[in-house]
C-alpha cells in the first residue's frame, strides 16, 4: 500500500480475555500516510476499518469502491490495518487490537487538529471498534460509527467456526460444556482469537452483555440475509438499540446482484448508503 507503514504492537491479552492458555500478541499494524484535510462539508476524518477477510495485499481492491466513494465526496479518508498476524487483520488479541485503533485515531485528530473521527467498519473490525468505544472510553473521541456486516447479539459462532447448518450451534455446545472454549482456544493462537469473538467469550460479553450504543456516538448498521459469517444472518448483525439504523442489504437494494458477508463492503450501492449515513 502507498504510503503505508507497518508497526509492531505487543499488547498482552487480558487474563479474561478468552485466549485460554495462549497468550496473545496484538499483531501488527499498517498505518496510512494521514495527508488530507477535513472540508466544512466534512468536519470529521473518516478511519475506516476493514475486516478480517483477505490478506493486507488484498485491501486496496477490496476497499477501492468505498474508498473512492467517501473521497470522492470530498472526506478526508484514511484506511487503517490493525492486529495483522500470519497476513491476517484482526487476528490478535481483541483488547490488544482496540488499543491500536485508539492510538490511530490520536494520531489522525493531532495530525487534522480534529476532535473527532468517524468510523467505518467491516466484520471483524466492528467488534475491535466496540470494545474500543465501550471498554477503552474511546466514544468521546467519535462521533459516527457505521458497521457493515458486523458481528453483534444473537450470534450463534457457526459462521466464525466455519460449520454450516450444524445440529448444535457452537455457542449451544459453549454454554453446556465451558472447559471446550479453554481447550479450543489452546489448540492454536488463532483459535484462541476466534475463541474471543464467539458470543460465550469473556470479550464478546464485555461488549455486548450490556448496552452497546454510547452516548454522543450515532450508529449505522447494515447487514446481508446472505451472510454465511454473521450467523444467523440478518438478526446477528442487528443492534435493537435507541436511535441506532438497522438496515438490511436485500431490502434497500432488491434488484442489486446479491452480496454476501465480504462482497457488500464492494458494493457501489454500500458505498453510497455509508456516504449517506454519514451525512445524517
Amino acid at each position: 500500500m502507498i504510503g503505508a507503514l507497518a508497526s509492531t504492537a505487543t499488547a498482552q491479552a487480558a487474563p479474561d480475555s478468552g485466549s485460554g492458555s495462549q497468550t496473545l500478541t496484538a499483531g501488527t499494524t499498517i498505518e496510512p500516510s494521514i495527508d488530507c484535510v477535513p472540508s466544512s462539508a466534512h468536519p470529521y476524518p473518516v478511519v475506516v476499518l476493514p475486516g478480517g477477510d483477505g490478506s493486507p495485499e488484498q485491501t486496496d481492491a477490496q476497499w477501492a469502491t468505498m474508498l473512492g466513494t467517501l473521497r470522492g465526496a470530498g472526506s478526508c479518508t484514511v484506511l487503517f490495518q490493525g492486529g495483522i498476524v500470519n497476513d491476517k487483520r484482526w487476528n490478535g488479541d481483541i483488547p490488544g487490537e482496540a488499543k491500536q485503533v485508539g492510538d490511530f485515531i490520536a494520531k489522525v485528530r493531532q495530525t487534522t487538529g480534529t476532535d473527532k473521527v468517524e468510523i467505518v467498519a467491516h466484520s471483524a473490525g466492528t467488534i475491535v471498534t466496540n470494545y474500543y468505544l465501550k471498554l477503552l472510553g474511546g466514544a468521546p473521541t467519535v462521533s459516527h460509527a457505521v458497521f457493515i456486516t458486523p458481528e453483534v447479539r444473537g450470534c450463534d459462532g457457526a459462521g466464525v467456526l466455519g460449520i454450516k447448518n450444524p445440529p448444535v450451534t457452537p455457542l449451544q455446545l459453549i454454554t453446556a460444556l465451558p472447559f471446550l472454549a479453554t481447550v479450543m482456544a489452546a489448540s492454536s493462537p488463532e483459535m484462541a482469537t476466534a475463541m474471543q469473538m464467539t458470543p460465550a467469550s469473556p470479550v464478546y460479553r464485555s461488549i455486548f452483555d450490556t448496552t452497546v450504543a454510547q452516548p454522543g456516538v450515532t450508529y449505522s448498521l447494515i447487514a446481508t440475509r446472505n451472510d454465511q459469517i454473521a450467523t444467523p444472518a440478518p438478526a446477528c448483525s442487528t443492534l435493537d438499540e435507541p436511535g441506532v439504523v438497522n438496515a438490511v442489504y436485500e431490502d434497500l437494494f432488491p434488484g442489486a446482484a446479491p452480496v454476501d458477508h465480504s462482497l457488500i463492503r464492494s458494493s457501489d450501492n454500500t458505498a453510497g448508503w455509508v456516504l449517506q449515513q454519514l451525512q445524517r
